[in-house]
């Protein structure tokens, strides 16, 4: 009640001035998660998310929790900006669903052969021709927004702070992909260290790899498939045991 007390008292200008001084930085954030989405999400639109996320931010926040504002503002504008990408996650189950067939259709053919598999190969492995799934496989990568970010903001307590049962299933979700990271191919941890990590764009890496930059849309989609595959297959075996 304090809190919230002290919330209705504070002047609108110190509330305006907190906004008008992080709009730069509401707009990086933004433009920085843009970077990992498909171009037809809007980027207006990830702009306008985040702008919201830190007006919430400034009619919020208390300076007698001895938190400095940017730190509260940026997990607001983040989570602000995921809550839009969720709500532009149409078709979330049959893509994760065909992450999880590529996945174990790409680790069959490894075990098979030893050797990492040609696009060509899983094509014919899964009965679709080879464009078809270069296709799916760049879809895929819409399926990752959020989904290696350690800094899910996406449940908060009233005060923007992450609530215990949201942090306890962040660090679990991510101890899953450290453990599963290690038995992917060099060229996929290279893809994903290189664009969740350094955060270089796709055309970046393209440069890096000596590839065009849609061939990197869809290794990035191939390692995510195979990432998720490692975690399902680490759960089944858990609940096996």
């Amino acid at each position: 009640m304090k809190a919230y007390a002290a919330q209705q008292k504070r002047p609108a200008a110190e509330r305006d001035r907190l906004i008008a001084e992080h709009i730069e930085v509401a707009r990086r954030i933004s433009m920085r998660m843009a970077r990992r989405c498909p171009d037809w999400i809007s980027r207006d639109d990830l702009v306008s998310a985040a702008l919201l996320g830190l007006t919430e931010a400034a009619e919020r926040y208390d300076p007698t929790r001895n938190e400095p504002f940017i730190s509260f503002a940026e997990k607001r504008i983040r989570g602000a900006v995921l809550d839009e990408l969720r709500r532009g996650d149409i078709m979330p189950r049959r893509a994760r669903q065909m992450a999880r067939k590529i996945g174990a259709t790409i680790q069959d053919l490894e075990k098979q052969t030893g050797q990492t598999p040609s696009d060509e190969e899983v094509a014919a492995k899964l009965g679709v021709p080879v464009e078809e799934y270069k296709t799916e496989l760049e879809q895929l990568v819409h399926v990752t927004v959020g989904a290696l970010e350690p800094g899910d903001e996406g449940s908060t307590t009233q005060h923007g702070h992450e609530s215990p049962e949201a942090e306890t299933a962040r660090r679990q979700a991510m101890a899953k992909v450290r453990a599963a990271l290690p038995k992917l191919p060099q060229r996929d941890l290279l893809v994903l260290g290189l664009y969740y990590n350094e955060e270089l764009t796709y055309h970046e890496i393209a440069q890096v790899l000596g590839v065009t930059t849609s061939r990197v849309c869809q290794l990035h989609g191939r390692a995510i498939a195979r990432l998720r595959s490692e975690i399902g297959g680490a759960e089944s075996e858990a609940e096996a045991a």
